[in-house]
This record gives C-alpha cells, structure tokens and sequence, in this order.
C-alpha cells in the first residue's frame, strides 16, 4: 500500500531496502520458472512455414500424436479431410493416414511366445 505523502523516489527507496532485507533480488533465471514446454516427450525445433499451411503442419502434428500407440496388427488411422490452398491458390484437400510398421523379427518372435 502506497503512501500519499511519499514521494516516488521515497517509496522506490523503502522498495530498494525492502528487497535487501528479503536478500532475494527481483527478476533474474529461477529454477522451475518460465513456460513450459507443451510437447513433453520430445524436442522441438523452430520453422518457418507459409502461413496458409501452418493450420494444415499443426493438424499433421497433433494427429500424430493421437496416433502414437498404433503398434503392428492395428488398423490404419486416418485423419478427416483438411481444407487448404496450394501456394498457387488452387483449392485442395489434405488427409493424413498413419499405419503401424512392421515389428522387427526379435519382436514378432517374442509375440508368438
């Protein structure tokens, strides 16, 4: 709570000692602080992308992730159509289908165990 009778370079005072007092500076690197990455599991890397696609490489990556459990056996997941314009202009569909890989032989042996 501010003071009435305190000058601007008063209160900035007391604030100044305050803070000494405390021993914890304001700003700065802390630990645990700052935003947190939203995709945990991996790394990210910045691109540059044309922005009448950046809806389209977004929905590629999030169906991506809702498809990462999809193992050998299971059917393949496609996405719904996604409306979008070449760079040209011309209109197009965009549809993402994303389908297991077949095991390495030391996994297909142990399945059959």
């Amino acid at each position: 709570m501010t003071n009435p009778n305190m000058t601007d370079d008063q209160e900035r005072t007391d604030l100044s000692e305050a803070e000494a007092q405390l021993g914890k500076p304001r700003g700065g690197a802390r630990p645990g602080a700052g935003r947190k990455p939203k995709w945990q599991q991996a790394s990210t890397k910045v691109m540059r992308v044309p922005e009448q696609y950046a809806g389209v490489v977004r929905a590629l990556i999030l169906h991506l992730d809702e498809t990462q459990d999809i193992r050998h056996g299971y059917a393949p997941a496609t996405s719904e159509r996604l409306p979008t314009r070449s760079i040209t202009g011309r209109a197009q569909y965009v549809q993402f289908t994303v389908s297991p890989r077949d095991e390495p032989r030391e996994v297909q042996e142990e399945l059959k165990l």
